[in-house]
């Protein structure tokens, strides 16, 4: 994939990026790792609205919403929600396609993972609101269909665009390791496609080391262990 030609007009280059861990911003720093880019990761409590270092609610100052990822940018400017921090991303890395129908299907693909994956099922299944029981079952049954979709999209192919790892793949990697652990617990088995395409996303060295880095930071005891991820 080439860079798109209007790269140096389309904004500053990236300097900070507020992440927490194991987050959807986990999708933004393979980007970085795959394409070889290395802005600063500033790590971020959600329930605080923390950053490292700094006092509680500087999260907020940044963006509004108090989530992640955030981007600051070279000239001090604020760029949030994941498409646009991966699309973002993606085009300094060479991950996103400059132009053409390859461009529109990767924010196809990033707009379905956004909401019928990540924000219609993981975002509830792992709130911090903690819904009760029958609202999170709602949301573990509402993912049989967007992943019976992608299943299909991925039977014949190794990429959800084009012919090489792209921002798409970074963002929907992320969802499928998180799906099946608790408290989400939506097993991939009816999915063969989906288990393969994770299964060799997981030996890509940027995603190795991306789930390596935020695992090891996760302190807290819970549901998530680095075991785990093994």
């Amino acid at each position: 994939v080439g860079m798109p030609l209007w790269l140096d007009s389309l904004g500053p280059a990236v300097t900070q990026l507020c992440y927490s861990r194991l987050a959807c911003s986990l999708a933004a720093r393979i980007v970085c790792l795959e394409g070889g880019l290395a802005p600063t990761f500033r790590r971020a409590d959600l329930a605080t609205k923390r950053i490292e270092g700094e006092a509680e609610g500087a999260l907020l100052a940044l963006n509004p919403l108090g989530k992640v990822p955030t981007l600051v940018l070279e000239d001090g400017s604020v760029l949030t929600e994941n498409v646009a921090v991966l699309l973002y991303l993606g085009d300094r890395a060479g991950l996103a396609p400059p132009e053409g129908r390859a461009r529109f299907e990767t924010l196809e693909w990033l707009s379905f993972v956004a909401t019928e994956v990540h924000k219609r099922v993981l975002s509830i299944a792992f709130s911090l609101d903690r819904p009760a029981e029958p609202v999170k079952q709602n949301a573990r049954d509402a993912a049989a269909r967007p992943l019976a979709t992608l299943d299909r999209r991925l039977r014949d192919r190794d990429f959800l665009v084009g012919e090489s790892f792209g921002v798409a793949d970074a963002y929907l990697v992320w969802a499928l390791v998180l799906a099946p652990r608790r408290p989400c617990g939506v097993s991939l088995d009816p999915y063969p496609a989906l288990s393969a395409y994770v299964a060799r996303h997981l030996a890509r060295e940027s995603v190795k080391s991306a789930l390596a880095i935020e695992s090891r930071e996760y302190a807290a005891p819970g549901w998530w262990t680095a075991k785990q991820l093994d």
